[in-house]
């Protein structure tokens, strides 16, 4: 087990400490510039004095710079399961294992950190809690060790959970390859938030998202990506078909760092209207530290494509079952460059 990978997480005091110190969150906060945040309860911890708090009272016997997560952290949405005392479910997975997983959270606020040995193969779905409360929250702390090869991946059934957080802290050593990859078709208000951070030369990490949302959704995620070594790479592609009064947001930044040669990273969101109500927002972020770099964005938004319409209903095609086509492989074409593994089968199943 990675020691100071585990040191580094903060523990429930000192993440109410933080919360306190950064106070709810508002719109004028970067972090959730397109989220309704008033739809977000205080939590009791919170209190009507929690500005009278500050991190360093978190720290009675030690420094602050003992537990630099807690005071760094700026994420409302990753520091509430810990603050809210849920309980870490800790795993190691051993250098050169092979192993497919499902993971669930059975409360309102799930922890659960994961230590993926050197050369590891694994394959990880996260499963909805099927249990309706007003909030879940929930965080992953994953720590991928030398050329290991891991998918994330989750393609639940619609639910209409009022308010859901799902925030991932992901650190990846040399040669670490991870596929993320996500449909969500939920009714009601969530928020994925993802923090990668590429570590050792060749590192890999690619991000497919799906959306396919009607009546009152509203989903949101939340990238940033730091390239930390040379020769790293990152991939986002996120796609959206949007009905009704729906609504999504992608804030997606990458940050390289200084030194860092040779990398490539690009960012891709396609939208498509099929209402006059419904809408997205992006938010590309660049921050690029040094020269010989390669990194690209872009944001498409339109409605289906009316030449092909009329190429499939010409063809005696009706118009539903033409649109129902278009859409379908508008949705597929998210994940066909994804290799053949479980995350692969279960996602294209659920289209």
């Amino acid at each position: 087990m990675n020691a100071e990978f585990i040191h580094n997480l903060p523990t429930a005091e000192q993440a109410i400490a933080r919360l306190r110190e950064l106070g709810m969150p508002r719109r004028n906060n970067e972090l959730w510039s397109f989220f309704p945040v008033a739809k977000i309860p205080t939590p009791e911890f919170m209190g009507t004095d929690f500005a009278a708090t500050s991190v360093e009272n978190a720290f009675p016997t030690e420094s602050p710079a003992a537990a630099p997560a807690a005071i760094k952290e700026t994420d409302f949405a990753a520091l509430l399961p810990i603050a809210n005392q849920a309980r870490p479910m800790i795993r190691e997975i051993v250098p050169g294992a092979a192993e497919m997983a499902m993971l669930k959270c059975n409360n309102d606020f799930g922890h659960t950190v994961l230590d993926i040995g050197k050369g590891a193969k694994v394959s990880l779905e996260i499963l909805d809690n099927k249990v309706t409360h007003d909030i879940a929250a929930e965080r992953f702390d994953i720590n991928v060790g030398e050329d290991a090869d891991v998918e994330i991946f989750f393609a639940n059934p619609a639910c209409d959970l009022p308010l859901r957080f799902r925030h991932f802290n992901i650190n990846q050593a040399a040669g670490a390859n991870i596929r993320f990859s996500s449909i969500c078709k939920d009714t009601a208000i969530g928020r994925v938030s993802v923090e990668c951070h590429l570590k050792g030369e060749g590192a890999n990490f690619d991000y497919r998202s799906l959306h396919v949302l009607d009546g009152e959704a509203s989903q949101h995620s939340r990238l940033t990506i730091y390239h930390e070594a040379p020769r790293t790479t990152s991939t986002q592609l996120a796609r959206n078909l949007l009905s009704g009064s729906a609504r999504v947001s992608y804030d997606g930044s990458v940050i390289v760092g200084y030194d860092c040669t040779g990398v490539n990273s690009s960012q891709l969101v396609n939208t498509i209207l099929l209402s006059e109500d419904a809408s997205v927002s992006v938010k590309p972020v660049l921050k690029i530290y040094h020269d010989d770099v390669e990194c690209t964005h872009g944001n498409t938004v339109g409605e289906l494509d009316a030449e092909q319409m009329f190429y499939l209903v010409s063809r005696g095609i009706p118009k539903k079952a033409a649109q129902e086509m278009l859409m379908r492989s508008f949705a597929q074409e998210t994940f066909l460059p994804l290799p053949d593994s479980p995350a692969k089968k279960r996602l294209m199943s659920s289209l």
